[in-house]
């Protein structure tokens, strides 16, 4: 053994602290094939000291499925020994069969070995740990990443791995495979009126439903909150309807029994063949989910299978091309306003101005609004956009002392915090740009939230600028909706304008409005007036404000900033 005894047979402290950290080291003569110790070295790996007094006995102790070969890893390396030794690390498992333990021991070795003068390894030496419990977090960690805390299932993660594999094995239509995402319905109510512990229990006693009727080969796996992956090798499209069949038969069995009573379920299901209509895991994702969105519509509780558009495929190009457009106009500032009057309905004096968003094209052109905020919403850009908008309303108002305009804000940045910070900061510092500036919010965010409109709308009152409804008529706003909110501007959608000279009940919309918004002390202002005819008619009802071509379409340079200019000069 090797001595790490002190003088006086003194223990020492580098054999205390070996212990202590649950560590061992050796020297080997590989010529000879001598492996000898520190005391204590065979206590601590649970064996004999004859046991583990050689390479070639030390390798009967290891667990062969975690190391083959022990000698033949450490001197597997290409490098050289110039002197200083070469370094090698290894891990493995000490079989418990072997050592009579009741589990095995995991160690991680570490050590560097030496060369002979011919170039051959002659000698080496080493520090074996103990790692357990590092072994077991290790084990944790894997298995949170491959697995579903809740159900226990494969992760979304190891699912895209799992179909990656499938189609590196290269899949043929003849013997293709089949993606399915089964969704549960009203997952958010079951979670508020039963509680999360319930919601947790039906997605645990679907996954159980599912597990039991798969075949050997197939996957199953949490896709993401209410929805469950498979993953069917071998499918053809009549094995897909009978598998779907089979997965609503045995989902519709019986209510699911929770500790906070009986829940019925209703599933929709959606799914793709592989490779006709997905050839990679993130078209398969796409594709399944598309079709359960499908199947959602549809409502017939069948399973829905994906089939390829053209049309939906150009759609879903041109939003990926928009996108791209939006994030480099706003990288390279090719994002501006662009201001079209809002004159009195009476005077047809410029009352103030509507700032409108415009994206300038790499080649000149320009998209207005119409052309991109939608798809900025679908695909989550729309906070960049509006709060870029807001930067170069911002710096209008201060820079132009007769500027007046109104702005519009989307429904998801109206929730964003930061949006009003940044009204207030410049407010704060420059007083009569509240005075100058009305925030407009569509009429179907006063909708999906009132309580979460009012505060916005009181924010943006209490800061002292004036708030408008957009879009009025277009959504589903009520009489309580209206009162509560307190606009200071309601603007009538224009599709009531298109054909307001022949259609009565336009006609009759637009004069209760009239009437409904002096109930509440708001102006009124309607959008595409373009012709002297419309404009009279809606004077004489009482309108207070007319926006259209009639009076003036969008400009980015217009009276007040010249006027500067001329001041300037």
């Amino acid at each position: 053994m090797i001595d790490t005894d002190a003088p006086g047979n003194r223990r020492s402290i580098t054999q205390d602290v070996l212990q202590s950290v649950g560590e061992c080291v050796y020297e080997w003569d590989l010529e000879q094939d001598v492996l000898e110790w520190n005391e204590g070295a065979a206590t601590l790996l649970c064996t004999s000291e004859e046991a583990i007094s050689s390479n070639r006995k030390y390798s009967r102790l290891l667990l062969s499925s975690t190391l083959s070969s022990r000698d033949d890893t450490i001197i597997s390396s290409e490098e050289k020994d110039t002197g200083n030794g070469v370094p090698f690390r290894l891990k493995y498992a000490l079989s418990g069969a072997q050592l009579g333990t009741q589990s095995d021991i995991w160690v991680e070795e570490c050590g560097r070995w030496f060369a002979n003068e011919a170039g051959k390894p002659a000698r080496a030496h080493g520090v074996i740990r103990i790692i357990n419990e590092r072994r077991s977090l290790e084990e944790r960690l894997d298995r949170l990443s491959r697995f579903d805390a809740l159900t226990g299932l494969y992760n979304r993660s190891h699912l895209k791995v799992c179909l990656d594999e499938l189609f590196e094995r290269g899949l043929q239509h003849d013997t293709g495979a089949a993606f399915v995402i089964v969704g549960l319905e009203n997952f958010d109510i079951i979670n508020s009126v039963y509680g999360f512990d319930a919601g947790d229990a039906v997605i645990e006693e679907i996954a159980r439903r599912l597990k039991g009727n798969l075949r050997d080969n197939d996957t199953l796996g949490r896709f993401s909150g209410a929805k469950i992956g498979l993953i069917l090798p071998e499918c053809s499209e009549t094995d897909l309807q009978v598998a779907g069949e089979r997965i609503l038969s045995k989902l519709r069995e019986s209510v699911v029994q929770t500790e906070n009573g009986p829940v019925a379920v209703t599933i929709s299901i959606g799914a793709v063949l592989m490779p006709a209509q997905a050839r990679n895991s993130r078209e398969a994702f796409m594709a399944a989910h598309e079709a359960l969105l499908e199947s959602r519509r549809a409502r017939d509780f069948a399973l829905i299978s994906y089939r390829r558009d053209p049309a939906k495929d150009e759609k879903r190009r041109q939003a990926a091309g928009m996108a791209d457009q939006i994030v480099k106009a706003l990288r390279q500032g090719r994002v501006h306003l662009a201001y079209q009057p809002i004159v009195d309905a009476g005077s047809s004096r410029v009352a103030f101005h509507e700032a409108l968003i415009r994206l300038e094209t790499e080649d000149g052109g320009a998209f207005t609004a119409a052309n991109f905020v939608e798809t900025a919403q679908h695909l989550g850009l729309i906070r960049l956009v509006d709060h870029h908008a807001l930067d170069l309303a911002l710096t209008t108002l201060v820079k132009y002392p007769m500027a007046n305009f109104s702005l519009n804000v989307s429904n998801e940045t109206a929730c964003d915090p930061e949006w009003l910070a940044k009204v207030g900061r410049v407010v704060k510092r420059n007083p009569d740009v509240a005075d100058r500036l009305i925030v407009e919010i569509t009429e179907s965010h006063a909708a999906e939230s009132l309580s979460e409109a009012k505060r916005f709308v009181q924010n943006v009152k209490d800061m002292g600028c004036q708030i408008a409804l957009d879009d009025f008529g277009a959504g589903f706003t009520s009489f309580r909706n209206l009162k509560s909110l307190d606009f200071d501007i309601i603007k009538v959608d224009g599709q009531f304008v298109d054909d307001l000279k022949s259609c009565h009940e336009n006609q009759m919309f637009i004069r209760s409005l009239v009437q409904l918004a002096r109930l509440f002390n708001a102006k009124t202002v309607v959008e595409w007036v373009e012709d002297d005819e419309t404009a009279t008619m809606l004077a004489n009802w009482g309108v207070d404000y007319l926006q259209g071509y009639r009076f003036g379409q969008p400009k980015r340079h217009i009276e007040w900033m010249e006027d500067l200019k001329l001041e300037a000069s």
